[in-house]
């Protein structure tokens, strides 16, 4: 008996507002707000890590401050779907809803993987 698996490719369409960056660039100088994007864009991939860290470790307590911080960075970079997200995992892990803590959480990965991707590949960024 032969038994087929398919393995599912789940991609998630990311929601930039652009409008949000257009504030942060006229609020500062070219270079200025070049830099502050930057960092906030590091920050984002580091506070994913902070996420996917708390979550092994069963750290409820900073699973949710990291997503909070997520969320608030993602709002200040037009990353809506982001922030909604992070939201979602908020929810799950002050519920203790471990099962959807996981599956929420891997979803709020790969739409912060995309949205930096988008914010890396300049559809974001400002040049």
């Amino acid at each position: 008996m032969m038994i087929d698996v398919s393995r599912l490719r789940i991609a998630e369409d990311v929601c930039i507002q652009p409008e949000a960056l257009t504030i942060l660039q006229s609020s500062l100088d070219d270079d200025g707000s070049h830099d502050v994007i930057e960092r906030a864009v590091i920050e984002v991939a580091e506070r994913m890590g902070m996420v996917e860290q708390a979550l092994m470790l069963g750290d409820l307590d900073k699973l949710r401050k990291s997503a909070r911080g997520l969320g608030a960075i993602g709002e200040q970079l037009g990353f809506l779907l982001l922030a909604r997200v992070a939201e979602d995992v908020i929810i799950c892990a002050e519920r203790n809803d471990v099962s959807a803590l996981h599956s929420v959480t891997e979803r709020l990965i790969r739409i912060g993987d995309a949205s930096l991707a988008a914010a890396i590949d300049g559809a974001t960024l400002p040049v």
